[in-house]
């Protein structure tokens, strides 16, 4: 069997949602798939995912996600999110003593502000922006998905519920 027909094979079972699966199943799954598949057509099926209604809300998945992340996919996960929300959305983080900024930590200016904010915030407010950057500029959820797609391993972080949702749709856009 070639590897198109095992990659159809296993999208199948996700669009029919036969079994339970383990969240690391579903994750080395996903990895397996994204590997095979044009990043495009993953960036699809979480956009789709992020914004279903068998998952939680984009700004609960983000946060979720954002706490799973490492120090470098964090930063990359604001970026996107501060652009959507606009500049204004740094302001709040900065008043509730959540920045470097607020901590009087020695900042380093060569570094974008996202990744001297991303060691600094916790899962709550990155909710909390996301939450905002969606309503100012619901594209973001397609960029979010385009970032999620382009790093399997920042991908994994979404869980095994989103990643199913993901997967099955996955199935139906192919």
């Amino acid at each position: 069997m070639s590897r198109a027909n095992d990659v159809t094979a296993l999208l199948q079972q996700y669009a029919a949602e036969t079994g339970v699966r383990s969240m690391q199943k579903v994750e080395q799954d996903f990895i397996d798939i994204a590997h095979q598949v044009p990043s495009e057509a993953i960036s699809n099926g979480l956009s789709e995912a992020l914004d279903s209604e068998h998952t939680p809300p984009f700004d609960q998945i983000v946060g979720a996600s954002f706490e799973r992340g490492d120090a470098r996919q964090r930063a990359g996960m604001l970026k996107p999110l501060l652009e959507a929300a606009g500049p204004v959305a740094t302001r709040p983080l900065i008043e509730q003593g959540l920045s470097p900024q607020a901590t009087g930590a020695r900042q380093d200016d060569s570094m974008p502000v996202e990744s001297r904010l991303a060691s600094y915030l916790h899962p709550e407010a990155v909710q909390r922006l996301a939450f905002h950057a969606v309503q100012v500029d619901p594209a973001v959820v397609h960029r979010m998905s385009s970032l999620y797609a382009g790093d399997p391993e920042l991908g994994k972080t979404l869980g095994g519920a989103t990643l199913s949702v993901a997967l099955g749709k996955l199935a139906e856009i192919r």
